[in-house]
């Protein structure tokens, strides 16, 4: 991998002092501010390259080059706004992953055409043939019940989320015959309306477990990733039952972990003590906790 990754500023923050015992975490984050800002202001290295945020926030200002000795970064971390787009190197080419996003999203059953236009050539494998599957299955999709009728009709045209229609979700959802295809693909087209369904619903059920997941999946195709913290750190809060609460515990850690939160650390901040604190305690000793993309390497 070839390229900046984007981190967000305070999950660069909460890295860096977790590797770097005795680091301020307060002046590293006005560090990173004042350097943001003079990269705004087109501030530049004194060899004329752009700043490397996150490298001059410890270092000083300049540009990548001058900071680490080496000609391109390879996997190094870059504040998210400064990153102008995470993108892997491959014989020269650049990918923007943005973009990328944005050709599925608009151009579903033709996205290949489109993706190939930036350079990308197709091989057969396992992966793609499964996925080749599930755009086959969700484009030949249809509602078959009158329930799914009802849920379709709101996923396309919106409105209140009545009771009829967050019990035609919850139905469906649970349904053994589930048309799974159907409903895939609102999720994947980051519907706002199934959003809606999603929200209304952890309004009412804070911590049921099935929507959260839901939304988790939902994230994986929108940035609602600040709205799903709030929702687990909610349901920590407010679950009694200690087996619900590990488990809600392990979920909000699964399913935020490969964004680069650490979940695991902030409810060993936010349970101290007590019952809570013991269970995430045990959670933090014994989940298969791995590095990631996000991890800062310095």
């Amino acid at each position: 991998m070839a390229g900046f990754v984007p981190v967000r500023l305070d999950q660069f923050v909460l890295q860096y002092v977790r590797n770097n015992k005795g680091a301020d975490g307060d002046r590293l984050r006005a560090a990173v501010e004042d350097a943001l800002a003079a990269w705004r202001q087109g501030v530049r290295c004194a060899c004329g390259n752009r700043l490397w945020v996150a490298g001059s926030a410890i270092a000083g200002y300049g540009c990548f080059g001058c900071i680490t000795g080496s000609a391109e970064p390879d996997g190094d971390p870059e504040i998210d706004e400064a990153c102008e787009g995470f993108y892997f190197e491959e014989g020269g080419m650049r990918l923007e992953v943005e973009q990328v996003s944005a050709i599925i999203r608009k151009h579903p059953h033709d996205y290949r055409e489109h993706l190939e236009l930036l350079g990308f050539e197709w091989h057969d494998d396992e992966y793609d043939a499964v996925f080749e599957e599930e755009v086959r299955e969700e484009r030949e999709a249809v509602p078959e019940t009158e329930n799914q009728w009802r849920l379709v009709h709101f996923l396309e045209n919106g409105g209140p989320v009545t009771r009829q229609v967050m019990d035609a979700y919850l139905q469906e959802r649970h349904s053994e015959t589930s048309n799974l295809p159907l409903i895939r693909k609102y999720f994947k087209q980051a519907n706002t309306n199934l959003k809606a369904i999603l929200m209304t619903g952890l309004a009412a059920n804070p911590t049921d477990l099935e929507l959260l997941d839901d939304l988790s999946y939902y994230s994986e195709f929108d940035s609602v990733l600040s709205e799903l913290i709030r929702f687990y750190t909610d349901a920590c809060l407010k679950e009694t039952d200690m087996e619900r609460f590990s488990l809600l515990a392990q979920d909000f850690h699964m399913n935020t972990f490969n964004h680069g939160y650490d979940a695991i650390y902030e409810l060993l901040t936010l349970f101290r003590s007590g019952t809570k604190g013991a269970v995430i305690q045990h959670l933090s000793e014994t989940i298969d906790d791995y590095q990631n993309a996000e991890d800062i390497p310095f």
